[in-house]
């Protein structure tokens, strides 16, 4: 009897263990007629994980083993397969630009602010600057025009409408949305744990809440594992025109400028303060000092400018 009980637990062991593990899974999305399509949501609603296709239709999503991969357009009828490796996915034609599918959230995720009135987008769907003088530097908003997105909400449920495109405001640190390029509308705080959004480059950008940080804005994870998370607060302050010519000597900007500071923090993914960090090797060496031979490893074999993709690959590395 013993034998037999031990025989079914290691079975049971072994059926977990297949199914926890993740397989990286590339493919390719096309319409009827061949033509890639872009910005497509690819979604392994198991692991609560999704991508969108780029700009050739290509997408690599990491799936639990087993998994459907749901795939979702605009005008185009869902389509799921299971999960495989060079998967070519042709979607067809909905007849209709309205999503139907019921496989993820459709709770709403805006509210209205009465502090914060629904503004306007000028043509092209860029986000019109409420004020400028002279040529304007840099931005006020993340992206110069609304991008893709997704959000994870406080429960770990995952909402995805294709009629939603986002931009941040860096320095109010809300997210704003449009479902019809006229109207801006304030997502809701308390319906947001993680926000995704992709640029219109296919660049991935991943949003958190951190109080420990900063109770106002938003963090952006530049890597995120069992072990660290490195992050990046970027706060953004608004610089007046201060030319001034007295006709002999001449000094200041001509122009209204936005001017981004950014600060970086390693938090232990197993709770603690987030450590503020520079961007030089000592400061990372101590940041991540419990795992000393580690890091001086890949600050040996690593050389370059320690900017936000470096850091990108240090915590990945870091959390292997």
């Amino acid at each position: 009897m013993r034998r037999v009980v031990l025989i079914c637990l290691l079975a049971i062991a072994a059926l977990q263990a297949v199914n926890a593990q993740t397989n990286e899974i590339t493919g390719n999305v096309k319409n009827d007629k061949g033509q890639p399509l872009h910005f497509v949501f690819v979604l392994d609603r198991q692991a609560k994980n999704a991508v969108f296709t780029d700009s050739l239709g290509n997408f690599t999503i990491t799936a639990n083993a087993g998994a459907q991969l749901q795939f979702d357009a605009k005008g185009y009828t869902d389509e799921t397969v299971p999960a495989a490796s060079g998967l070519n996915v042709v979607l067809k034609p909905s007849g209709s630009n309205v999503n139907t599918s019921t496989a993820i959230s459709t709770a709403p995720i805006v509210t209205k602010d009465p502090n914060n009135p629904e503004a306007t987008i000028g043509s092209g769907g860029v986000i019109s600057p409420s004020h400028q003088k002279g040529q304007l530097h840099g931005n006020l908003y993340l992206f110069d025009t609304f991008v893709h997105g997704f959000v994870i909400g406080p429960s770990g449920t995952l909402s995805y409408n294709p009629n939603y495109l986002y931009d941040y405001d860096k320095i109010g640190g809300v997210f704003l949305l449009t479902q019809d390029n006229k109207i801006i509308t304030q997502v809701s705080d308390n319906q947001i744990r993680t926000i995704v959004l992709y640029s219109n480059a296919d660049q991935r950008f991943v949003f958190e809440q951190a109080p420990d940080i900063d109770k106002i804005h938003y963090v952006q994870a530049l890597s995120s594992g069992k072990k660290y998370k490195i992050y990046k607060l970027t706060k953004t302050r608004f610089v007046k025109s201060d030319y001034v010519n007295n006709g002999v000597t001449s000094h200041g900007n001509d122009y209204d400028e936005y001017i981004d500071d950014a600060d970086y923090f390693v938090a232990d993914a197993q709770g603690g303060k987030p450590q503020k960090i520079s961007l030089k090797k000592k400061s990372l060496k101590d940041a991540f000092a419990k795992d000393a031979d580690k890091v001086n490893k890949y600050l040996s074999d690593n050389s370059g400018t320690i900017d936000d993709a470096y850091l990108s690959k240090l915590g990945d590395y870091m959390n292997q």
